[in-house]
């Protein structure tokens, strides 16, 4: 059975503001564990989502010590260093839309075709008015620390109109290289080497 994570309708059109988002009402997913499956420790990371008529928002939950973040454009290969990522299919697993959060505040976005075998990237696309943040638990402190990472990610880019019950399937990931590599999934691929794109091993994201 899927992995399904609940994704909390707002009270009002927040028009890409994901901090007006009252997240202490808004569901946690179930801590990401490695991608391959096996278990076995590993830095924490949760996520929540959101929505309202023109926005999917999205809120990840960080425990850090320090990064290697150091990468500033937009559309650079961020997965080479550290990143949260969310892979979105909102009508079908042959094509989905890949957005990466970088704790520096960089993104990669990338329409990614899937033919069932492999996947083709074309990082070329760009999601207009895409939103994000990051927000540090403890700025203060002398090494990066836990974070939270945000999306706002207009539904206009994912080509659908939202409803209330609407199903997405989707999956979310971490990588964490200091310390040692770490490829973190909601809902695991069970592939090692590490390999997010296993599009039948996405979960679903339902809109209530």
């Amino acid at each position: 059975m899927n992995l399904q994570l609940m994704c909390t309708r707002t009270s009002e059109s927040y028009q890409g503001d994901f901090l007006r988002v009252q997240w202490e009402m808004t569901p946690l997913s179930t801590p990401f564990v490695h991608s391959h499956g096996r278990g076995g420790d590993c830095y924490k990371t949760q996520v929540q989502a959101a929505w309202d008529k023109d926005y999917l928002y999205l809120r990840f939950h960080c425990q850090d010590d320090d990064i290697l973040a150091n990468m500033l454009r937009r559309d650079d290969p961020l997965y080479d260093e550290e990143v949260v990522e969310v892979f979105i299919a909102p009508t079908s697993l042959g094509q989905y839309f890949e957005f990466n959060l970088s704790p520096r505040n960089v993104v990669f976005d990338s329409l990614i075709q899937h033919d069932g075998t492999k996947a083709v990237g074309y990082p070329n696309w760009d999601c207009t008015d895409l939103r994000h943040g990051i927000f540090r638990r403890n700025a203060s402190s002398s090494t990066f620390g836990d974070w939270d990472g945000y999306f706002a990610i207009p539904f206009q880019c994912l080509n659908v109109a939202p409803s209330s019950g609407q199903v997405m399937r989707a999956n979310f990931f971490r990588i964490k290289r200091h310390g040692g590599d770490q490829y973190l999934a909601w809902s695991p691929t069970g592939a090692d080497p590490a390999n997010f794109h296993i599009p039948n091993k996405f979960g679903e994201i339902i809109l209530v």
